[in-house]
């Protein structure tokens, strides 16, 4: 029963003779940690692997089936209480990540996190299982992503997670549409919300409004565009919960990007939560990883600062850096990545997490990861 979406949807695709499309990669990454304020050395190597599969029954109806498998062998499986239990969650309505076997140190893990049917009916795409509501115009903090956040320092997802729900998509114009998203989850909670996104002034706008997990009204407001030959975006979300002891809630991010013609990239952001506190605990807030929206970062003010430049064409460093004003914390993350061949890449992360306390001084935490990724 376990994997009886995954044999339903292969036997139907197999049925109605599909073109079936493939694509993927696999990847190795070694990663050590050092938590100063544990004292504590942790190292672990995941192994990833990843198939994209795509279906076309029909021009006028798509299936995709994608999922991860991903080996993690290490001293975190053995020293990190309920980390094995965090890797096997699902907050999808069907549960669809499966640790397929445990040891000591290490555990095997596979999660299906698309697996959607796409109908077009003319200006109307309707699409119905688990996918990822991308509703996001920043690039680091988006408070818009009220379907499905995620954690900037999860360095190995760039697909991001999705959510289990029905999706319409009309278009109203070359540069207009009406969307409406319903979503439920793991614990049979409800979203339910709709957005318009449009062009004007040189600007592409986006409004939203619906209901957040059978708990909060949410508002929303978006938009992209440049200031003369920089980007500049942003986005906000308000959020209204039914309890009349309990506070409103605004998120709100905006940030600038820049290219110099010798291809050196500038951006920075900001980010401003009024739920959260003025202060930062340690290493362990930001690999938590986020659920909501109302925990995007660790601190009611953030700010991020990136340069990246192609040092060769085959080789690209960057720096990216974090500050929260009001607290005695900062992060430094410098990156660094070398094309071996036309799909096998060679990437190096350095995170450094700074954080003042008035007894024991500054703490420093560290993550160091090595990739090598093969695209296939």
């Amino acid at each position: 029963m376990r994997y009886l979406s995954l044999i339903i949807f292969l036997i139907i695709s197999i049925q109605l003779k599909a073109q079936i499309k493939a694509d993927g990669y696999l990847g190795t990454m070694p990663t050590w940690y050092y938590l100063d304020q544990m004292d504590e050395n942790l190292w672990e190597n995941v192994v990833h692997n990843r198939l994209n599969l795509s279906y076309d029954f029909s021009p006028s109806l798509i299936g995709v089936l994608q999922f991860r498998n991903q080996l993690i062998i290490g001293e975190t499986i053995r020293e990190i209480p309920g980390y094995v239990a965090l890797i096997d969650s699902d907050q999808g309505l069907v549960d669809m990540t499966y640790n397929l076997a445990t040891g000591n140190n290490a555990v095997l893990n596979m999660t299906i996190d698309r697996l959607w049917l796409d109908f077009y009916l003319g200006k109307l795409q309707i699409r119905a299982g688990r996918q990822r509501i991308n509703w996001g115009q920043a690039m680091v903090w988006n408070p818009n992503d009220i379907f499905n956040a995620y954690s900037f320092f999860d360095f190995d997802y760039p697909e991001r997670p999705g959510i289990d729900g029905v999706r319409l998509q009309l278009y109203t114009g070359m540069a207009s549409q009406v969307e409406g998203v319903f979503k439920i989850d793991n614990e049979h909670q409800k979203t339910i919300a709709m957005r318009y996104r449009f062009n004007a002034g040189r600007y592409d706008w986006q409004v939203l409004g619906g209901r957040l997990n059978d708990s909060d009204w949410t508002a929303g407001l978006g938009w992209s565009g440049h200031i003369g030959d920089a980007g500049f975006y942003g986005e906000g979300t308000l959020l209204i919960p039914d309890g009349d002891n309990e506070n409103e809630t605004i998120i709100a991010s905006t940030g600038l990007d820049y290219t110099f013609k010798n291809s050196l990239l500038l951006r920075s952001e900001f980010l401003y939560s009024s739920n959260l506190p003025n202060s930062v605990g340690g290493f362990t807030d930001f690999l938590a990883g986020q659920a909501s929206i109302r925990n995007l970062s660790v601190s009611k003010y953030s700010v991020f600062a990136m340069a990246q430049y192609p040092i060769t064409p085959l080789f690209t460093g960057s720096m990216n850096a974090m500050a929260f004003p009001g607290t005695n914390a900062w992060y430094l993350g410098p990156s660094f990545e070398y094309s071996l061949k036309p799909n096998l890449y060679l990437t190096t992360f350095i995170n450094l997490f700074f954080n003042k306390n008035d007894t024991t001084g500054i703490s420093t935490d560290f993550q160091g990861l090595l990739r090598l990724k093969w695209f296939f």
